[in-house]
């Protein structure tokens, strides 16, 4: 059994292990254009990434915005799928906004990932966005329970 670790950092830190992972998953495997995944924003943001040993496996990246945050780009590395790793790195995600006094969290899942983020508590909240590429991306939110 490999070793699992979780790391949270900056771009600076992680971004090259976290770039690997979506230039594998969604330029590669799914055909989306380069120009749609590396849009500028991953500089600011904080990222998660999962380590099977010292190979990348799953991801994401997190943006403050307000009490809004963003969480983008998860990805799960293809032989690692169906492992929980999505799950997982969501729930850490999650975790870290709640920490770090996040009010709503905002993402825009894959058509075809509906369902998944839905089984985490969040809910469709918007009109999908179409990209020329045939991409389809839907918003969606979730609420934490604050503490009162």
């Amino acid at each position: 059994m490999v070793d699992r670790s979780v790391k949270i950092g900056s771009y600076a830190e992680l971004g090259a292990a976290a770039d690997g992972i979506r230039r594998m998953i969604f330029i590669e495997e799914q055909g989306i254009p380069e120009e749609e995944i590396f849009d500028g924003l991953s500089e600011q943001a904080v990222h998660v990434v999962i380590f099977d040993g010292e190979t990348p496996a799953a991801t994401t990246r997190v943006l403050q915005n307000g009490r809004s945050w963003l969480i983008g780009q998860v990805a799960v590395e293809a032989s690692r799928r169906r492992r929980q790793l999505g799950k997982k790195v969501m729930q850490i995600s999650m975790d870290y906004i709640i920490a770090h006094g996040g009010g709503e969290i905002l993402l825009s899942a894959q058509q075809q990932a509906v369902g998944f983020y839905e089984k985490l508590g969040f809910s469709q909240c918007g009109k999908k966005t179409v990209y020329e590429s045939g991409f389809v991306l839907v918003p969606m939110k979730f609420v934490p329970v604050q503490n009162t």
